[in-house]
């Protein structure tokens, strides 16, 4: 069964992502369903995910599958929070790294969140790339719930979110 195992960090509201050259680009839409599960499209490639908290495993379980642009067009009316970001993609020896810079309507960028895809009880990155170590304001404790997409949707909580880890930077 295929366990997510992340971590994210918060970067710079100032964060500068033509720096990331080498990094596969991606603009991504994706929504919820009001029973949880998400929606993702890009380019001609249309995802439907699930996602289900075990706790006796202390694991987060994720289910993604391909599904036909006409079910993904029948179900994204029925979502209940959506999100535009364009995505960086680059592969190292940690695993896939990826910084999401979310989108408000028009197109400016609110929040950036990087996170990296580890192995299987893999702690923490033994390196961060180079392209965004000097730009990390906030790391994400694992069980820290705060920091979904499905909640950094709403654009007035993911700038309170974004002050509130600035606040905490400035005096740690």
């Amino acid at each position: 069964m295929p366990v997510e195992n992340e971590r994210k960090y918060v970067l710079s509201p100032d964060f500068d992502a033509a720096r990331l050259t080498d990094w596969q680009a991606i603009d991504i839409r994706q929504a919820y369903l009001d029973d949880g599960p998400r929606l993702r499209q890009y380019g001609d490639t249309y995802l439907f995910t699930y996602k289900k908290w075990v706790p006796q495993a202390e694991e987060l379980v994720e289910i993604e599958t391909a599904i036909s642009a006409d079910d993904f067009n029948m179900l994204w009316p029925l979502c209940v929070e959506s999100i535009r970001k364009t995505r960086y993609i680059k592969e190292t020896d940690d695993g896939e790294w990826v910084v999401d810079c979310l989108r408000d309507e028009t197109g400016a960028v609110y929040f950036v969140l990087a996170e990296v895809e580890l192995q299987r009880f893999q702690v923490a990155p033994d390196q961060v790339p180079l392209e965004i170590a000097d730009d990390i304001i906030h790391a994400v404790a694992a069980n820290d719930n705060r920091f979904t997409n499905k909640k950094l949707a709403d654009i007035l909580y993911a700038r309170n979110l974004l002050r509130d880890v600035s606040i905490l930077n400035k005096k740690g």
